[in-house]
C-alpha cells in the first residue's frame, strides 16, 4: 500500500468505529425496556442480559456497519479539505478518483462483514434471542409471585395472593383479568396453585373455593359465580410479544426458508412478495457500503465548513433517506406493484446514482451547490420561454 493509502485508511478508522458504536448503542435503546423489565421484574442476571445482547447485535450491524462507513468517509475527507490536503494531494498528481480507492477498498471488507451478518449469523441469532427471551420468561414466571403484591407478572392479569407458603401457592387470591376488555372479570379464591406447560409457555392456575365477579346481561348489574375448583389459563407470550411474534418471522428465517415459505405461499394462492423483498434485501443492505463509501467522500468535501459535527448530521440524513426508499419500495412490492427485486435494489441505484454525480462534481472541482441552483434557474428558464 502507498504511503497516501494508510493515511487516508488511518484518518477513517476512528470516526467509522466511533459511528458503528453511535449507531448501534441508537439501535439497541429500543430493545433496553424488555431487557430492563426482565432484568427488574424476572430477576435475569446481567450476564444474561449481555448474551441476548449478543443475539441481536448481528442484526443491527447489518445496518449500522454501511452508516458508519458513511460516517467514516464524510469525516475524513471533511477534515482533510479543511486542513487543505486534498488541494495539497491533487497538486501532488493524485485525481479525487485516486484518493477514494483506500475508502472504497474499506468498503469492501466492510461489505463482506455486512453480507455475512444479513445471509446468515442476523437471522440464526435473532431466533436465537427470541427463543432464549422464551425460556427466561417462562422458567421466571413462577418465581415472581409475591405476597401482599399486586403482580403483573402476566399481561393484562393482575394476581395479589395474601400468602405464598411455596413458589406455586397462593392463599387468599385475588385476580383481575382483563384480557377481554368487553368482559373483564375479578376472581376471588381462598387457595390456587400454578403449574408451568414449558413447551408451550402455558400458565395454569388451579383455583379452589371462591367466585367470579363480571357484568350482567342488564346495564349496571353484574353476576357471581361460586365455584369449588376452577382452572385459569394464561399465555406467558402475551408479556413480551404480541400478534404472531411468538412464531419464527421473516428476519429469523434463512434464505433456504424463505424460499420454500414463498413457494408454499404461491402454491395455495397467497402473496409471496413479502418474503421475496426480504430475500433480496438479504443480498442488497451489504452494497450500501460501496453505495456509502462511494458518496461519503464527496459529501465531506461539500460539508467541510460545517465542522466534523455535521457529519453525523450529513449521515443521518442520507440514511434516513436510504431508509425510506427501502421502507417505501417494501410496501410497493408488498402490495404487488413492484417487483420484489427492483423494490431491493431501488434504494441501492438512487443513492449510487447521487453518490456517482458526487463524485464526478468532486473530481472536477465543481461546487455541488452553485450546479444544483445553475440546473434549478436552467430549468425555470425554460419553462418560463415555453
Amino acid at each position: 500500500m502507498k504511503i497516501i493509502d494508510k493515511y487516508i485508511i488511518k484518518e477513517f478508522i476512528p470516526p467509522f468505529f466511533l459511528g458503528l458504536l453511535l449507531f448501534t448503542f441508537v439501535l439497541l435503546t429500543n430493545k433496553i425496556y424488555k431487557m430492563t423489565d426482565l432484568m427488574v421484574n424476572k430477576g435475569v442476571s446481567f450476564l444474561e442480559i449481555l448474551r441476548l445482547i449478543s443475539y441481536i447485535l448481528p442484526s443491527f450491524l447489518t445496518l449500522t456497519i454501511p452508516m458508519a462507513v458513511l460516517l467514516g468517509a464524510l469525516v475524513t475527507f471533511g477534515r482533510l479539505s479543511t486542513d487543505s490536503e486534498i488541494t495539497a494531494m491533487k497538486a501532488s498528481g493524485f485525481s479525487f478518483y485516486r484518493m477514494t480507492a483506500p475508502i472504497l477498498a474499506v468498503s469492501l471488507v466492510a461489505m463482506a462483514f455486512t453480507a455475512y451478518f444479513s445471509l446468515y449469523l442476523g437471522p440464526k441469532k435473532a431466533g436465537t434471542f427470541k427463543k432464549d427471551l422464551f425460556v427466561m420468561a417462562k422458567s421466571r414466571a413462577l418465581i415472581n409471585i409475591e405476597e401482599e403484591v399486586f403482580n403483573d407478572t402476566f399481561k393484562n392479569v393482575i394476581i395479589y395472593a395474601r400468602k405464598t407458603p411455596s413458589p406455586n401457592e397462593m392463599d387468599g387470591v385475588f385476580i383481575s383479568d382483563e384480557r377481554n376488555p368487553d368482559e373483564p372479570r375479578v376472581i376471588i379464591a381462598q387457595h390456587g396453585v400454578m403449574d408451568m406447560d414449558v413447551a408451550t409457555g402455558m400458565a395454569y392456575l388451579k383455583l379452589t373455593n371462591g367466585s367470579i365477579h363480571k357484568k350482567g346481561n342488564k346495564a349496571g348489574s353484574y353476576q357471581e359465580l361460586d365455584f369449588a375448583t376452577n382452572n385459569l389459563s394464561i399465555n406467558l407470550y402475551d408479556k413480551f410479544f404480541s400478534g404472531d411474534d411468538s412464531k419464527k418471522g421473516k428476519r429469523e428465517m434463512s434464505l433456504g426458508e424463505l424460499r420454500e415459505f414463498a413457494k408454499a405461499a404461491n402454491s395455495v394462492g397467497d402473496t409471496a412478495y413479502p418474503l421475496m423483498t426480504e430475500y433480496y434485501k438479504r443480498f442488497t443492505i451489504p452494497l450500501a457500503c460501496i453505495i456509502f463509501g462511494l458518496a461519503g467522500p464527496s459529501l465531506g468535501l461539500y460539508s467541510r465548513r460545517s465542522g466534523r459535527s455535521s457529519g453525523v448530521t450529513v449521515a443521518l440524513a442520507i440514511f434516513a433517506v436510504y431508509y425510506m426508499i427501502m421502507k417505501g419500495g417494501e410496501n410497493l412490492a408488498t402490495g404487488g406493484k413492484l417487483d420484489p427485486i427492483i423494490a431491493a435494489l431501488m434504494p441501492n441505484i438512487i443513492i449510487g446514482a447521487f453518490g456517482i454525480y458526487l463524485l464526478v462534481m468532486a473530481d472536477k472541482e465543481k461546487n455541488l451547490w452553485s450546479e444544483l441552483r445553475e440546473l434549478v434557474s436552467g430549468f425555470k428558464r425554460k419553462k418560463t420561454s415555453r
